[in-house]
């Protein structure tokens, strides 16, 4: 009776009122629940009094390091937990890399997931079943590994087309900015095995390529900004998630359009009685699809993304680095020419043989691993999983290993934190030691590609195209630094300031490429 009567006495304003105090009490309470931590288990980095983790998460994306540290001395060897970019996530030490490395009940597609909407137009990318993962890891571990040895001196010619569009042919020290050079020269590299050698230089291609790598991220930053309740009606209107959108519908034009002609060009060769050899990954997913589905923009963006993001800033660094110690770079440099004088060119081996360049690549990714955490992993098992020393790992929680580990004095000595070239060109010289420290290798000392099952299917590629990258970059100009080498401005991914300028003049190459 009291209800009824309270009810009778309110206005339409009245309830207009209370219906829109419940519904912004219910999306805050939305937007908590999906940032509420982890049970028994303690968490570090959390900003007083920031009710919605706002400030909680940018600490950690600017900072990570930091409050990793803080963690790790704070717990010393024990699992804690983060209130990262995109929610709460477990950190685990490095000791448990060996225990969860093969873990099938953990994955890394399941992070993906989570960190990136795959659900929403513009964002779909992202997602693993139309990419038809299984195609895509196919691919890259079968036809893209095995294509490598005959790839190198076409991307060599890549390479040294791509250098002359974008550096600057100077004989005096000139400021540039590398920055926005890496993935323009990343992009035409793995587009060439990708797509192919008109894509790989069409400028429209290159360009919606890479603003997408960058754009994907802020559109899904600014989704994640609003209540899981309000997402699927703010998507429609963010302005982020306007232009993804719109990059998508680029992609799709050029793509099928150039898949459809591919198509035709092969049916049409096959009723000939001639059919056209597989040259590149457009070719590649139809053979390993056969009857089974999948979406060819999916594949060939999220291909993209994987190799412009890791491997630009993974290339960046090793630059810098050689930089910042011209006495690695004058060692690379003539070990390059000495094994390319030897070889007479480019051959099966030539790159393996560069072995200096192999532990300088090793030891940048070392101090500058793309993320501040390696194995990420989801849990994907009902009921969660339950670790050696009983910790609860809850269904969907995220986890990762800090990669500050592998910069520790403790595993690496007093120069730690320093850039040693040689380093693990001297490991390998160790007897049994000679394919462990190869830049390929993964291990829980060092994780740069992860490590376990789910490591990084592309790293052979990768590693062939920074190879080559450098390989022209160093013989053909000189590098150093007017001041300083950047540090990160992002530590959750070890970005360097887009800012930073380095100095470059051109030189005589000892050896034509």
């Amino acid at each position: 009776m009291i209800f009824y009567s309270l009810a009778a006495k309110l206005s339409w304003a009245a309830w207009v009122a209370l219906a829109v105090l419940f519904l912004f009490a219910a999306l805050i309470y939305s937007f908590i629940y999906e940032d509420r931590p982890y049970p028994n288990i303690p968490i570090v980095g959390k900003v007083p009094r920031d009710f919605l983790n706002m400030k909680t998460k940018e600490r950690f994306v600017r900072y990570a390091n930091q409050v990793l540290k803080q963690g790790i001395a704070e717990f010393k060897g024990k699992t804690f937990q983060v209130n990262g970019a995109n929610g709460p996530v477990i950190i685990l030490p490095p000791s448990f890399a060996e225990e969860i490395r093969n873990d099938s009940r953990l994955s890394f597609t399941g992070v993906i997931d989570h960190n990136f909407f795959p659900s929403y137009p513009g964002l779909e990318i992202f997602n693993p079943i139309g990419t038809g993962n299984d195609i895509l890891q196919e691919v890259v571990r079968k036809n893209l590994t095995l294509a490598l040895e005959g790839m190198t001196p076409v991307l060599s010619s890549e390479m040294k087309l791509a250098m002359s569009k974008l550096l600057p042919a100077t004989k005096e020290w000139t400021p540039i900015q590398f920055f926005p050079v890496a993935p323009q020269l990343t992009a035409r590299l793995s587009g060439r095995v990708f797509l192919g050698e008109s894509l790989c230089r069409n400028e429209e291609w290159l360009d919606v390529s890479i603003k997408y790598t960058i754009d994907s991220f802020f559109a899904v930053r600014a989704l994640r900004m609003w209540p899981p309740l309000l997402r699927r009606v703010a998507h429609h209107f963010l302005p982020e998630m306007k232009v993804v959108r719109e990059e998508v519908k680029t992609a799709r034009r050029i793509i099928e359009a150039e898949v459809a002609e591919r198509r035709r060009a092969r049916f049409e060769a096959e009723v000939a009685g001639a059919p056209l050899q597989s040259s590149d990954a457009i070719d590649w997913f139809d053979d390993v699809a056969g009857d089974r589905e999948y979406s060819i923009l999916q594949s060939q963006m999220m291909l993209s993304v994987a190799a412009i993001h890791t491997t630009s800033v993974t290339l960046m660094q090793l630059l810098y680095d050689l930089a910042d110690s011209p006495e690695y770079a004058d060692r690379v440099r003539a070990e390059i020419v000495a094994v390319l004088r030897e070889d007479g060119g480019w051959q099966k081996n030539t790159l393996y043989k560069m072995r200096l360049l192999d532990s300088c690549m090793k030891e940048s990714q070392r101090l500058h691993t793309v993320g501040a955490l390696s194995m990420n992993r989801r849990v994907e098992q009902q009921g969660g999983i339950t670790l050696s020393d009983g910790t609860h790992l809850p269904q969907g929680a995220c986890l990762g290993i800090p990669t500050l580990a592998m910069r520790s004095t403790d595993r690496w000595g007093p120069d730690a934190e320093h850039f040693v070239g040689d380093r693990f060109y001297k490991l390998r010289q160790q007897p049994g030691n000679g394919s462990r420290w190869q830049f390929i290798s993964t291990s829980a000392d060092h994780m740069g590609f992860g490590y376990g099952r789910q490591a990084c299917p592309g790293r052979f590629f990768a590693t062939n195209q920074i190879k080559i990258a450098i390989i022209h970059l160093l013989l053909n100009y000189e590098w150093r630094f007017q001041n300083k080498q950047p540090q990160s401005v992002i530590e959750s991914e070890h970005i360097p300031d887009p800012s930073a300028e380095i100095m470059i003049k051109t030189r005589t190459p000892e050896i034509q490429l």
